[in-house]
C-alpha cells in the first residue's frame, strides 16, 4: 500500500510562482519515469494557500493540476491582487496620514493596510472549484486539506481542515486546529500579508498571514498522518543572498525598509527550514533506537524532501523594480532603497515577466533533482 504522502507549500507573496515551476517538474518526472507523484494530504500558508487550494481542487488529474497552477502564476498581474490607481492608493493614503495624525483626538484607528485586495478575493474565487475539492475528498483522491492562518485575538496558529470524515485535533498552546469548509475566506485570510494586505474577518474573529508565528509549518500533516513530505520553499539557500552580502557592510543605521525586510524573512519565511531541521533530528533520534527501543514507542523516521530556491529572488525582484506601480515604488523609497527593500518587492512583484521566471526557475530546480525525487516517490 503506498504510504501517505503530504505537500507542505510556504508562503512568500508572489514568490509563491516557484512552488507552481517545482509542481510541474514533479509531474514531468513522474511521467517520464512512471513512478506515480500523488500527494493525499495537502498544506498551504500564505501564498502556498492558493496553491494548495487550487492544487487539491484538480488533484484526481495531477498533471492538470500543476499545468492550471502555472498558467495561473504565469497570467498574474499586479491589477489582478491589488488596487493600483492613484484614487484608491490615494483614499488609502490619506486615510492612513488623518488617522495616525489625528486619531488621538478623534478616537479613531487608521487603516488596516496599504493595500486594497478586492482584486484577489476576485481572483482567488474566480480560479478556486470548492465543489471539486469536496468531490475529491468524498472519491477518496485527497484525504485532508489545510490552509493557515493566524489568528489576532488568540495570538494562535490555527489550521483549517477539511476531510471527509473526523479528523484528528490539537490545541497546544499557540497552535491549534478547526475542521471547516475551505472558502475563499480562508485562503484569503491565509495571504493576508501584515500590514500590506488587510485582515479578514470569520465568523466573528479576524486573521491574517498564516507565516506568522508558525514555528512548525510541517506538523498539521504530521498529526494527520503523514509518511513522508515534500515541502517547497520560497528563499535561496545556497548561501548569502545579496541582500545580505551587502547588510553586511553597512555601518550606518538601518532603513525602515531594512529593519522591515528583516522582519519579513524571520517572521514570513525562517519556520520552514526550522522545521525540517527538527524533522532531521528527530530522524536521527529515531534511527538510532534499536529494535526493542522501537518496539515501545510509536517514534519512526519520517521521510521528507525539502526544495527551495536556487536562485536569488530578492535580488531578481530588485531587477525588476521598476515595473512596480509608480505609487508602490514612491512608496517604497520613502522607507529606503530600493535594495533594501528587496524582500519587500519579491513579495509584491505580481507581474507577468517576474512570476514566469520563478516558475522556470523552480521546473529547472524540479528537474536538477530528478533522482531524488523519483528515490522520494519511491520509498
Amino acid at each position: 500500500m503506498a504510504k501517505s504522502t503530504g505537500l507542505v507549500l510556504s508562503g512568500g507573496g508572489a514568490r509563491g510562482a516557484y512552488q507552481a515551476g517545482i509542481l510541474s517538474a514533479v509531474q514531468e518526472i513522474s511521467e517520464s519515469s512512471g513512478v506515480p507523484a500523488n500527494f493525499d494530504l495537502i498544506s498551504g500558508v500564505s501564498a502556498g494557500a492558493i496553491n494548495a487550494c487550487s492544487y487539491a481542487s484538480n488533484c484526481e488529474n495531477p498533471k492538470n493540476a500543476a499545468d492550471i497552477l502555472v498558467k495561473l502564476w504565469s497570467e498574474l498581474s499586479f491589477e489582478k491582487v491589488f488596487s493600483t490607481d492613484s484614487l484608491t492608493m490615494g483614499k488609502i493614503g490619506m486615510q492612513w496620514m488623518r488617522e495616525l495624525s489625528l486619531g488621538g483626538l478623534t478616537g479613531t484607528t487608521p487603516g488596516r493596510a496599504l493595500l486594497d485586495t478586492v482584486p484577489l478575493r476576485e481572483l482567488i474565487h474566480k480560479n478556486m472549484n470548492y465543489d471539486k475539492i469536496k468531490k475529491n475528498i468524498d472519491d477518496e483522491i485527497l484525504k485532508t486539506l489545510c490552509i493557515t492562518s493566524i489568528d489576532y485575538a488568540k495570538s494562535a496558529t490555527t489550521t483549517f481542515m477539511q476531510g471527509k470524515h473526523a479528523l484528528p485535533s490539537w490545541d497546544k498552546g499557540r497552535k491549534r486546529s478547526e475542521q471547516t469548509i475551505i472558502s475563499t475566506e480562508h485562503v484569503m485570510a491565509s495571504s493576508a500579508i501584515p500590514l500590506l494586505f488587510p485582515p479578514v474577518r470569520i465568523d466573528d474573529r479576524y486573521f491574517g498571514d498564516g507565516a506568522i508565528r508558525n514555528h512548525a509549518p510541517c506538523s498539521p500533516l504530521i498529526y494527520l498522518g503523514a509518511e513522508k513530505l515534500l515541502v517547497i520553499g520560497v528563499r535561496f539557500q545556497s548561501g548569502k543572498t545579496a541582500y545580505e552580502e551587502r547588510a553586511s557592510q553597512f555601518t550606518e543605521a538601518p532603513s525602515v525598509a531594512r529593519v522591515l525586510n528583516t522582519i519579513l524573512n524571520s517572521t514570513l519565511m525562517d519556520a520552514i527550514e526550522q522545521d525540517i531541521e527538527k524533522l532531521t533530528r528527530f530522524n536521527e533520534y529515531a534511527m538510532a533506537l534499536t529494535e526493542a527501543q522501537r518496539s515501545t514507542t510509536s517514534l519512526r523516521p519520517l521521510e521528507h524532501l525539502l526544495i527551495s530556491p536556487s536562485a536569488d529572488i530578492g535580488e531578481l525582484a530588485v531587477q525588476k523594480a521598476n515595473k512596480l506601480p509608480r505609487i508602490i515604488r514612491y512608496l517604497l523609497k520613502g522607507l529606503g532603497s530600493l535594495q533594501d527593500a528587496s524582500e519587500i518587492i519579491s513579495y509584491l512583484m505580481f507581474e507577468p515577466s517576474f512570476c514566469a521566471d520563478l516558475v522556470e526557475i523552480g521546473r529547472k530546480d524540479g528537474l536538477a533533482q530528478r533522482e531524488t525525487i523519483i528515490n522520494f516517490l519511491l520509498k
